[in-house]
């Protein structure tokens, strides 16, 4: 897996690698059992403490994403899909705020937004054939 991590962001670079995670996880990029890189080779990679990492990972044990062997390393636990999934539609429902309060403040009707809605549909669906 490939982390990214922008220091300029408002969310400390342990949250954004515990997003990370998440999202793998939710969208089936990561599967139970699925090894995480060790923590110093993600260190060096994003240019962080591994103190940083290590935090991150501790974070997504406590939440029940990962289970740490000793001397084996950081695994996708089975209980990980219901919590990615949980987490999905919760940054789905975030985006969905998102560009309802963006809509108010253009003062699109119901009628036009879901006009503009059911449109992008149609773009991506034609883009997947």
């Amino acid at each position: 897996m490939i982390f990214q991590v922008d220091p300029n962001a408002p969310k400390a670079v342990y949250q954004q690698l515990v997003e990370q995670v998440r999202y793998a996880v939710a969208a089936g990029r990561l599967r139970e059992g699925d090894r995480l890189p060790p923590i110093r080779d993600v260190a060096v990679q994003v240019r962080v403490n591994r103190n940083t990492v290590a935090r991150a990972y501790m974070e997504l044990e406590r939440q029940g994403v990962l289970r740490t062997r000793p001397g084996q390393g950081s695994f996708i636990t089975n209980g990980a899909p219901e919590v990615g999934k949980a987490k999905a539609r919760q940054m789905l429902a975030e985006a969905i705020d998102e560009v309802l309060a963006h809509t108010r403040q253009l003062r699109l009707s119901e009628e036009e937004f879901l006009s503009v809605v059911k449109e992008r549909l149609e773009k991506v669906d034609l883009d997947r054939e």
